[in-house]
């Protein structure tokens, strides 16, 4: 299967992926984003986690950009640890739908290729399940370009070593049950550390985490948590089902 981080598309192929994942975003406000399981009580934990790492560690007078916020699922979170949050999407039909549930934080219509604003803007950029849509290493080269010198990014991502997302990735028929946009993919924490140093980022911390599965029962949650921090210590981790990623732009 090609690689999307590897894509040599024609302009026009370009705009037309870019165009199914615009008309994907119906699609995600039909199912109230239930295929990601944000839901479930799991999944609130899995939720949650990914919150904290995005928005955590900085002071609130950071200027902040939010890449692929879809329907706003974490930018209530970011905004509250970052009032001069600017959140984009690339569907108008999400950012209207998080327009009305955030009322009072900034949205733009915005392709994360092609970000509409001078070099240097913000202190960090953000994002949770948004590389994977990319052609990332064309969308790295952008949002290295307007952050700060000394500014970060954090990002929270599918991880292609996991059994699961492996086989939802590249089985189309399964991709096409589990809700994902046809032209997604993922990677795995070699290639997106390859990625960031090529265009440009240092201090680059890539991390496999995760076990906890949204469908977990309540009841097994502690036990499943139990062993999730036992196996985050062993080898097993590369296969977690998510990526923590975070780099800098060289502060000079």
């Amino acid at each position: 299967m090609t690689n999307v981080g590897e894509s040599t598309e024609s302009r026009e192929s370009f705009e037309e992926r870019l165009e199914r994942e615009r008309r994907h975003a119906a699609r995600i406000l039909e199912t109230d984003e239930e295929n990601w399981g944000w839901s479930s009580a799991a999944g609130r934990i899995r939720k949650a986690r990914r919150e904290q790492f995005l928005s955590g560690g900085g002071s609130p007078d950071l200027d902040v950009l939010e890449i692929g916020c879809g329907s706003g699922s974490f930018t209530a979170a970011i905004a509250r640890a970052y009032p001069r949050l600017i959140a984009t999407d690339v569907a108008d039909l999400l950012v209207a739908a998080a327009r009305e549930r955030l009322p009072d934080t900034e949205f733009r219509v915005m392709d994360a290729h092609h970000l509409d604003f001078p070099d240097g803007t913000f202190d960090r950029v953000v994002g949770c399940s948004v590389l994977h849509h990319l052609d990332w290493a064309r969308a790295l080269v952008e949002v290295l370009r307007v952050l700060k010198p000394g500014g970060q990014v954090r990002f929270s991502e599918p991880n292609l070593m996991n059994p699961q997302v492996f086989l939802q990735k590249s089985w189309p028929w399964l991709k096409e049950r589990m809700g994902d946009s046809p032209d997604e993919y993922a990677f795995t924490k070699s290639r997106i550390e390859r990625d960031l140093r090529a265009a440009g980022f240092v201090n680059i911390r890539v991390e496999p985490y995760e076990f906890l599965h949204p469908a977990v029962p309540p009841a097994a949650i502690d036990l499943v948590t139990r062993v999730e921090q036992w196996l985050e210590h062993t080898p097993a981790v590369a296969i977690g089902g998510s990526l923590r990623i975070s780099a800098e732009k060289r502060a000079s």
